[in-house]
């Protein structure tokens, strides 16, 4: 593990903490009918949890568009594509609009006691991650060693958060529940999807860091042969 991941999770990983037990307290509060400030909610609109999410996947967008930039990988553009999608539609709320504007064009199904609108969601979902996956595995043929290990290791966070994003996300609005189970489901999607991004945060921190370390070391070793050579 890199000196940057460590340096990265002392500082991060204490306040994810204290945002998780904010909304541990919210869920409570809200059981017991002593509602707590939104913001205390991992996934409200605009709450403390959510505004780290923004900063974790645009600083993974970043980093990964430094490498593509650097590498010529095209890996590494997928995925910062990815996390500037993930990162619009956690704050523009992407998914849901067109859930709401296509909901219509998606028949009510008896058997699963879902809305359309939380069906056409989901559908679209599926539908970048099934273009991410096809645009992933014709990448990862041209990397090997550490860079195909790590991209690898990034895709199974974001397949985890698309386990709680998605299908767990289903689960929330599943026909009817108690207000206990409901929490519970809740919380069991918003800490999820949470902890796979903070995840994915710190492998791509210490990858990031490797990768330019070991540059700047050899552009110095270049630079010292280019030196001997000339005298």
């Amino acid at each position: 593990m890199s000196k940057a991941t460590l340096r990265a999770a002392f500082f991060l990983l204490p306040y994810a903490g204290v945002l998780i037990g904010l909304d541990v307290a919210a869920h409570y509060g809200s059981l017991t009918n002593a509602e707590l400030p939104v913001q205390f909610y991992l996934a409200s609109d605009r709450s403390f949890g959510e505004y780290l999410e923004y900063a974790l996947t645009a600083a993974i967008a970043v980093m990964m568009f430094l490498l593509w930039r650097r590498e010529r990988a095209i890996v590494y553009l997928a995925h910062a594509i990815l996390f500037v999608w993930l990162t619009l539609d956690n704050w523009i709320e992407l998914h849901e609009t067109f859930g709401l504007a296509a909901g219509p064009l998606f028949p009510q199904i008896s058997a699963l006691p879902v809305e359309p609108s939380h069906l056409a969601e989901a559908s679209l979902m599926v539908g970048v991650g099934v273009f991410w996956l096809a645009s992933l595995a014709l990448a990862v043929r041209s990397i090997t060693g550490r860079a195909l290990a790590f991209n690898l290791a990034l895709a199974a966070c974001v397949f985890g958060a698309a386990l709680f994003g998605v299908v767990v996300d289903l689960l929330v609005v599943w026909g009817e529940q108690g207000k206990v189970l409901h929490a519970i489901l809740t919380f069991t999607e918003d800490a999820g999807e949470f902890a796979m991004i903070i995840l994915a945060f710190l492998l791509t921190v210490g990858f990031f860091d490797l990768e330019y370390r070991q540059k700047h070391i050899g552009d110095r070793e270049t630079a010292a042969d280019s030196i001997l050579t000339s005298g």
